[in-house]
This record gives C-alpha cells, structure tokens and sequence, in this order.
C-alpha cells in the first residue's frame, strides 16, 4: 500500500466586477474539464469530475513527455529502453474534493503529479481562452483546530521565526506585494546565500510584544500564496503567551497545516491510475476531518 499526503486548502474567489464566481462553476463546466493544457513537458487535464451533491471529487492527470531512463534486466545486467512511442509518457495522478457547502479543498501530494503552485495555474490556463469574468484564485492554508485557537488566543506575540531558501526567488516572487516579507529576504539575495534564517523577538516577559498586526498580513499572505512560495518556505512560526497562560505556546504555519493520509495499492507496471481506490480514500479522508471543519466553520477560525 501507498500512503499519500492530503493538504487541505479554503478556495476563495475574488472577480474583477465583484459579481459571484463559484469554484464549482469551473469545476463542472464540462468545456473546461475536456481540455488538455500543455505546459513546458507535461499535459495536464482531468481524467475525471463528479458531483457528489455536497461536494466534487476528481482527478488530476498529468503526462510527462519528457526523456526516460532505461529498464534494466538485474538477473543479465541488461538495460533496454522503455518503449514509449512518440506520443505517450509516464502518466501521474492527484485526487482532489472539494466541499461546496464551506469552500474546503482537499489535495493529494505526490513527487512527480501536479502540485498546487501548478495546480491554480492550470485552473487560469482552461479559462483563458473563454468567456468567463477575470477571476483570482487563493487556495488558502487551512491550520489545526488546535494551532487555529492558539493563534487567536495568543496576547502578545514575542517572537517570529522565518526560513526561505533561495532568498532570490523569494524576492522575485514577493515582489512588492508583501514588502515586509520582501526586506526579509532581500539582504540575503544580495549576499548569495542559499537560506535565509531570521528571528525577531521580544526578551522582556511582560508589557511588551512584537507589531501583532505586521505579523498577522505576514501570516496572511504566506498563507494566501502557499503555493507560489511552498518550495522556499521551510518555517513561519509564532511564539507567544495565550491568554492566562504563564508559558510561552508555540505555532508554525508549515508544520501546523491541516493533513491527512490516503492510502491505495501501487505495483510495478500499472495500467491505471487507481481512480477508484483514490476517489474512496479521499472520501474517507474528508469524512474523517469534518468535525475539525465544521468546527473552523461555524468558529470562523
């Protein structure tokens, strides 16, 4: 058995002309879903959607047409190619659900399929050529009922600790849309380092705290932009004391992510993606956390 990882997301949805747009609409507007987009080596398109009511489950499947290592025979020592013809490659898979009733978004990670920096890109990739208002497109992180309280809960805020590789990427992403995070990244851009390591904090036990409200748009838009930052981002955590609390509590938006398991059978020389098994497991995976939603929900954590 394979055991994959599920992240979960909130979608939100902003239009240009603030008319409403559901995440639904795109998800089961059938001229949509029957594309292939073709991006750099890879075709990525649904190999299915279905609409479950409460919610839609499907699967992503992306192609990769790029080169291939050769096979090789252990018992002779003989390597042979794999024998891919000119219009076929190493086909991969991400099962996702989304509920409509509170805009959750499950997401299965995998190595070689389509991960969600990409994922909303291919969303803006099938709508491009159609005749659907500009939209924007956040997958939110969605953090533990438990991190969530803590947050919320958290007086004075002590001390922040951020982690970016490639400080230069960062920037270039970031732009000038968070320049606070910006400037944290850029010195070390400018001296060539591979990682940057940053702690601000506060010594004093009592009367005073870090800027809670630079910190929370930091968190916010990290959290809005998980996807573009995911390969740079290694840590985002908070310390502070909760309210009537002596000791400091501790919460990291990276380690703190809302995740659950699927797990399916994989062999050697597979002739599917296990669309079954994958669409069971996810729905086993969203029935188990949907108290913690309900509960981030009807809390407005």
């Amino acid at each position: 058995m394979s055991k994959k990882k599920i992240e979960v997301f909130k979608v939100k949805i902003k239009t240009a002309d603030e008319s409403e747009l559901m995440f639904e609409d795109l998800l089961l507007n059938k001229i949509l879903t029957d594309k292939v987009i073709k991006t750099g080596s890879k075709h990525i398109e649904f190999a299915y959607v279905e609409d479950k009511g409460d919610f839609i489950v499907g699967l992503v499947k992306s192609t990769k047409m790029t080169a291939t290592p050769p096979k090789n025979n252990v018992a002779t020592g003989v390597m042979s190619p794999l024998g891919l013809g000119g219009t076929e490659g190493l086909c991969y898979g991400n099962v996702f659900l989304y509920s409509k009733k509170d805009n959750f978004f499950l997401y299965e990670v995998t190595k070689d399929g389509v991960y969600m920096g990409q994922f909303d890109t291919f969303i803006y990739d099938l709508v491009r050529e159609e005749e659907i208002i500009k939209f924007d497109i956040r997958f939110h992180i969605v953090m533990t009922v438990d991190a969530l309280s803590k947050l919320l809960t958290m007086g004075g805020q002590k001390s922040i600790h951020i982690q970016f590789a490639d400080p230069g990427e960062v920037v270039k992403k970031v732009k000038d849309s968070q320049k606070a995070l910006k400037e944290i990244a850029k010195p070390g851009d400018e001296l060539g380092a591979e990682l940057v390591d940053v702690v601000y904090k506060i010594t004093s036990r009592k009367g005073k705290s870090l800027h809670t409200g630079k910190i929370n748009k930091m968190l916010e838009w990290v959290s809005d932009n998980y996807g573009l930052l995911r390969d740079n981002i290694k840590e985002f955590s908070i310390k502070g004391y909760e309210e009537d609390q002596e000791t400091l509590t501790e919460i990291d938006l990276i380690k703190d992510k809302m995740i659950e398991f699927i797990s399916y059978t994989e062999n050697k020389n597979m002739d599917d993606l296990r669309p079954t098994a994958r669409k069971q497991e996810i729905q086993l995976a969203y029935d188990r956390i949907q108290r913690d939603l309900k509960t981030i929900t009807e809390n407005d954590l």
